[in-house]
């Protein structure tokens, strides 16, 4: 059960990542004041070439924030085949839970010294359900 809570947060985040942080701030700007605004703004404006392409900061800042949520789907799901499975299959699966945990964990590390509380707790609630789903498993 803990597996399958900790999917459908899992998959919550993900849904406001993608939506609200990444393709509601690319629509709207991040709303956090005129410098904040200029900055965004001057993400757009400023091409230079990578690795044979023309881009942009904010190109690189969309793309890799949307392939947080793209790598955020195979946890979510493997979350909720953990949840499905009877207790003894589980421990044949103890390493996938373990790397789901781990990463998550860095999530939760990475949220709290890069985008604030919110960012830390939420992952950080996620992954304490999952480590107990892990050890009273």
């Amino acid at each position: 059960m803990l597996y399958r809570i900790s999917a459908a947060l899992l998959l919550l985040a993900t849904l406001g990542h993608t939506f609200g942080g990444m393709l509601g701030t690319a629509r709207r700007g991040p709303r956090a004041g005129a410098d904040a605004d200029r900055v965004f703004g001057e993400m757009k404006s400023v091409l230079f070439q990578w690795q044979g392409a023309d881009t942009t900061w904010f190109k690189f800042w969309l793309g890799n924030g949307l392939c947080v949520s793209a790598l955020f789907l195979p946890a979510i799901v493997a979350l909720w085949v953990l949840g499905g499975l009877d207790s003894t299959v589980r421990q044949a699966t103890l390493p996938i839970a373990v790397a789901t945990l781990v990463g998550i964990a860095l999530t939760s590390v990475l949220g709290f010294k890069y985008f604030g509380p919110r960012a830390g707790i939420g992952f950080g609630v996620i992954t304490i359900l999952i480590g107990i789903a892990i050890f009273t498993a």
